[in-house]
């Protein structure tokens, strides 16, 4: 058990049950034993990777869950389709899985290897309502998921947000993990003739409290 992982969601206010912490953790460890052959996530131990990929994906649930409820509201289903858009290793699509078991995820990733390993994590933690797709982000099906969450995939430019809004439905969100503002504001000045709103949301990840971290809300 991470001592800083239990502290974390604490201080994050997640009430999490003993299931879904164990599921966390069961995580953890499956990415540090993939890590002894092939660097997928850049974390020494088990507190790290709680830190810097675990906590850094589950600070933005209050915000995502806010725009959950008004996508249900609007769209009148319970189930919305949820994606990580470049899961990488799984973050943050893995940890809001979990966040959110009554939500559909995917997991789009074009690197077999680890689509390999993402499928093998599903698989062990029995995550029902999560699958992967093993495929390039431009081949995927146009107007497919309600949500578009990603960490670590692309600075918004042109072709990337047209890219993300092909996937998206109409009235959909994407939210993006981004770190310091003012290169958040050249981004979305690149992108300003696509994109005429947006929201940035200040975050705050338990331990990296002098890291700036926001999260970029776009409605299509």
């Amino acid at each position: 058990m991470t001592d800083k992982l239990i502290k974390g969601l604490d201080k994050l206010q997640l009430n999490f049950s003993e299931e879904q912490i164990t599921k966390l953790e069961g995580y953890i460890n499956e990415v540090l034993e993939f890590n002894k052959t092939y660097n997928l996530m850049k974390a020494e131990n088990a507190d790290e990777l709680a830190v810097n990929h675990i906590l850094d994906s589950l600070v933005a649930v209050p915000h995502l869950k806010e725009l959950i409820s008004d996508l249900k509201l609007k769209t009148g289903k319970t189930v919305l389709s949820l994606a990580d858009i470049g899961s990488g290793g799984g973050c943050p699509g893995i940890p809001l899985s979990i966040a959110f078991p009554e939500q559909d995820f995917t997991l789009v990733e074009r690197m077999e290897k680890r689509c390999i390993f993402l499928e093998s994590v599903i698989s062990k933690l029995e995550l029902k309502n999560v699958k992967v797709l093993c495929k390039a982000a431009d081949t995927v099906e146009p107007e497919s998921f309600d949500l578009e969450v990603f960490r670590a995939f692309h600075p918004f430019d042109k072709k990337i947000i047209k890219l993300l809004f092909n996937m998206l439905k109409k009235g959909g969100y994407l939210a993006a993990y981004k770190a310091r503002e003012e290169k958040i504001l050249a981004e979305m000045n690149e992108i300003n003739f696509i994109v005429k709103d947006y929201k940035r949301i200040k975050m705050i990840v338990p331990f990296l409290e002098d890291h700036e971290r926001n999260l970029v809300v776009i409605k299509k």
